[in-house]
């Protein structure tokens, strides 16, 4: 695929925006070291797994290994330099999927990976660690394109819209700017399509308008709430107004009535981890329907609500 031409084209880039390791992050390590991943994958699992909104990008890059100084490998964008993958600043250049692809394979790269800048649109969840029955949890109320990361140990989840800055928790990475790796090792039974972002904000507390209320984290609340107190508390807060939709039967943000019943519980959750609580408040809301009797399944879904954990109000003894 590469000529000369093209050849000396990618050598001026790297050349240009080549840079040497943090040298705090990476031991001040150069040489790429080979790791025990997956391995490149082939073009036709790209094309026909990946969403097509991230294989359209103009940003993909292949990626070397390197220590990280605190332990663990990095995957470091890079371009070809004096015949070998080099490091390069990932904001200023980028190929599409086949090229870096074909560039992988020719300097045996660990593998390819994307580049999201702002306005692309789309952001990543990471979940760093092994698929547990807590992270599983998790997948299961987010609809959308999966895949494991590299190392076999994360998993990536593909999502539709963006942040002005990638957001931590422990656990949990909400990554919208920067170098994500790319595998086409899809989990299976998931969707090709992009999940969405706010899904993500409500359920795992990113984002300004999707976390508790700044009062109930300062000021513990004495002993369980009632039900009135558990709505009151919920409607006031800086998603309120989301949480007061859902409950009042308005699923569009949701792409079925599941993932809006799971929404709910999370919600409802900050304030109450009372299961027959919870299940007497969903029954009263709008939300409720036929299914709810089903055997079980309301029952389940709440069980998988509580099971993910996270921050709660606090409470006086």
């Amino acid at each position: 695929m590469y000529d000369k031409f093209k050849r000396r084209s990618l050598e001026m880039q790297a050349d240009e925006h080549c840079r040497r390791p943090n040298e705090r992050q990476f031991r001040g390590a150069t040489a790429p070291i080979q790791t025990a991943g997956m391995g490149l994958p082939r073009p036709h699992q790209l094309e026909g797994t990946l969403p097509l909104e991230v294989l359209a990008l103009p940003n993909w890059l292949p990626w070397i290994a390197l220590p990280r100084a605190g332990g663990g490998i990095g995957k470091v964008p890079s371009l070809p330099r004096r015949g070998q993958l080099s490091p390069v600043d990932c904001r200023q250049v980028g190929l599409s999927w086949p090229e870096a692809l074909d560039l992988a394979g020719q300097h045996r790269a660990g593998g390819i990976g994307v580049v999201l800048r702002a306005g692309d649109g789309l952001s990543v969840l990471d979940l760093d660690g092994p698929l547990d029955q807590k992270r599983q949890a998790l997948l299961d109320g987010l609809p959308g394109y999966a895949e494991v990361s590299p190392s076999g140990s994360g998993i990536h989840l593909w999502l539709s819209g963006s942040l002005p800055a990638s957001r931590r928790r422990p656990g949990l990475e909400l990554l919208t700017l920067g170098f994500v790796t790319a595998t086409a090792r899809p989990l299976r039974g998931r969707s090709r399509a992009l999940g969405t972002l706010s899904q993500v904000q409500d359920l795992c507390g990113f984002g300004a308008g999707s976390g508790p209320p700044a009062l109930l984290d300062k000021v513990p609340r004495e002993g369980p709430l009632a039900d009135r107190e558990v709505l009151s508390a919920l409607y006031s807060a800086r998603n309120g107004t989301r949480a007061r939709q859902l409950l009042a039967g308005e699923e569009g943000r949701y792409s079925s009535p599941s993932e809006a019943d799971f929404a709910a519980v999370r919600l409802l959750r900050f304030y109450t981890e009372d299961p027959d609580q919870i299940e007497r408040l969903l029954r009263a809301s709008a939300l409720n329907r036929p299914k709810f009797n089903a055997e079980g399944y309301l029952q389940r879904t709440i069980h998988r609500a509580l099971a993910l954990g996270g921050p709660t109000m606090e409470r006086r003894p």
